[in-house]
Parts: C-alpha cells; structure tokens; sequence
C-alpha cells in the first residue's frame, strides 16, 4: 500500500487539527468582533470630501466638538425612516455642542440633496466628489477604512475625534437618548 497517498490515521489526524488550528486562526483574524469592526475605541478615519453645496471638510474640521456621523443612502429605507429623528436631535442639541454631520455612501450630491430637499430635511452631507475632481477620495472608500458594516451606521465622535460608540441599524428614540447618554454624557428626551 502506497503511504504517501493514503496515510494512516495518525497522520490524517495531524492533518486534520492542523487545518481546523488553522482555519479557527483565520476566522478570528478575519471576522473582528463588532466593536473593532465599527472602530470604537479609535480616532476617527481622515478623510477629506466635500459636502452637497461643494465645500470641503476633513476630519480635523470635527475636532472641538461632539458629534453624530451617520452613515446612510436615499436608496436604504431604514436610513430615510430615522433622518427626520436626527434632524430633531441636531436642532435640540446645538446649543449642547453635539453637530450631525451625514456621510452619503456612494451617491452624488445631486441625488442625495435632492432627497433631503424634498424630504424637507435640512442636514450637511458628505457626497462622492464629481468626476471632474480629482484628489479627492470617494466615500465608499472612507467608509471602507471606517469600517462600516451595513447601513444605517451612527458614530459617535468625541471632541479629541476619537470613536466612542457606533450603531449600526435604524435609531429609536429611546436608543439614540440611551446612546446620547453613554457617549457623550448628555440627556436627551424623546
């Protein structure tokens, strides 16, 4: 009997731990828990895009104060359905030093003021640049370093720009007062 091709059941053991040793290491390595996932804990990606009237922001424009970066599409139900809850909040908490700022993931500007001006909705989006911009990186490339995993995704962002929290879904009142208190300390009724 040929050994090489048919090894014995000790070997074909050693094998077999071996790959599922292996296989358990990349599935831990590849699959971060969501915290990772989200980057709490982390400063906040740079990043550099203009929003929907063409005005550039970066990262360090957020810096001195609190805020709400909420990733959504016009396309996501889940994202049009909790806009008009963050536009109550940011008008609410102004004067508590927490902005909202949204991240459009992959529309232009066209399409996503669009949206909110027909939704009566008066929020600051970051857009995809127009193609004549060059320079300038595309959302989806920010959210892939941010690590967004599904929309709507709401970071919470602390004045030093550090992640402090993030959700991923559509936001309840009662969640965003529980978030609000959590991460920034501040109270907020629904």
């Amino acid at each position: 009997m040929d050994t090489t091709r048919y090894p014995d059941t000790r070997t074909r053991r050693r094998r077999w731990a071996l790959a599922t040793a292996l296989a358990a290491v990349a599935l831990a390595t590849a699959v971060p828990t969501p915290a990772v996932a989200q980057g709490v804990g982390a400063p906040l990606v740079d990043f550099s895009l203009r929003d929907q009237h063409g005005e550039l922001v970066t990262r360090d424009d957020l810096l001195g104060r609190r805020w709400l970066l909420n990733v959504w599409a016009s396309w996501c139900p889940p994202c049009r359905a909790e806009l008009p809850l963050l536009q109550r909040v940011a008008d609410e908490l102004a004067d508590d030093d927490v902005g909202l700022l949204l991240l459009n993931a992959g529309e232009r500007a066209s399409v996503a003021s669009g949206f909110l001006e027909a939704e009566g909705l008066e929020l600051r989006t970051l857009v995809d640049p127009d193609a004549r911009e060059r320079g300038l990186e595309g959302t989806e490339d920010v959210l892939r370093r941010m690590r967004a995993r599904g929309l709507p995704t709401t970071f919470f962002v602390d004045a030093d720009g550090a992640v402090v929290q993030a959700f991923v879904g559509e936001l309840t009142p009662s969640a965003l007062a529980e978030l609000l208190e959590t991460a920034f300390a501040v109270r907020w009724s629904p």
